[in-house]
């Protein structure tokens, strides 16, 4: 037996990791792959990333984010797929852009990076991608979904304050289920968003990167010892596997069966 238990309330892309992401009016959805774009292009110094260089998928470690490097929080960022442009804002002014499959657009957001990171990173940035790889936290192409009233919660009773759901990086920002109820879910469990099908594959465990406030790049909640303390867990959102291809939009329902 199914039923429809909540709807998508937003669709989350982030094309350079570490960077803000980008609000999608409708996503393509195809089987066993993330969000075209999510997570395509990385940054790393030669500091961060070792001599080896970039081959495949590496850890988060390897790149710079929010968990080592705070300031880029303070940068706000507009994406163009149709011509992998990405512009990047600071208190809301364009400040440069460039297509990220051009080395002389590269250069044009690189050369601010380090300018503007000069005092936060060793070494000069670098947007690094690799042909057919996205560099989420996990190897396999998992897509993340948040429970906003999972996140309410959390802020109304544990951190007593408002949390921002831009926080945990989610690609699925759901509305309308009851908060937490998306940890029940049982491993292989189906849940259908729209008319597309999905695997649950496992809670998502938080880090310290989520301390760092979105808006003003100051660590000011200590979310995993808050989770810790207030739920018993360091559980926030879901990993899902897409188990098939279809176009999902904002206000699609979602069924959990």
């Amino acid at each position: 037996m199914t039923m429809a238990n909540g709807e998508l309330g937003a669709i989350m892309r982030y094309p350079v990791k570490g960077l803000r992401g980008v609000e999608m009016a409708s996503a393509t959805v195809d089987a066993q792959n993330m969000l075209s774009d999510d997570r395509r292009y990385v940054l790393a110094t030669s500091a961060s990333l070792g001599q080896g260089g970039l081959a495949g998928w590496a850890r988060k470690r390897n790149f710079l984010q929010l968990v080592n490097t705070p300031k880029l929080a303070e940068l706000g960022i507009d994406y163009d797929d149709a011509t992998t442009t990405l512009t990047i804002a600071r208190n809301g002014r364009a400040i440069c852009k460039g297509n990220l499959e051009d080395a002389m657009g590269r250069t044009v957001i690189e050369d601010f990076l380090t300018a503007f990171l000069k005092n936060d990173v060793a070494g000069s940035p670098k947007i690094m991608s690799v042909p057919g790889t996205h560099f989420g936290d996990s190897e396999p192409p998992y897509i993340s979904l948040l429970n906003r009233d999972s996140i309410k919660d959390f802020g109304d009773r544990i951190a007593s304050q408002y949390v921002d759901p831009m926080r945990f990086r989610g690609n699925f920002l759901v509305d309308g289920l009851p908060a937490w109820s998306e940890l029940e879910w049982a491993e292989n469990q189906t849940i259908t968003i729209g008319d597309v099908p999905f695997r649950m594959i496992h809670p998502i465990t938080r880090c310290k990167a989520t301390t760092i406030n979105p808006d003003t790049a100051q660590s000011d909640i200590n979310v995993p010892v808050l989770l810790r303390k207030g739920m018993n867990h360091l559980f926030m959102g879901v990993y899902l596997e897409a188990t098939g291809t279809g176009t999902l939009k904002a206000g699609d329902k979602i069924t959990v069966g």
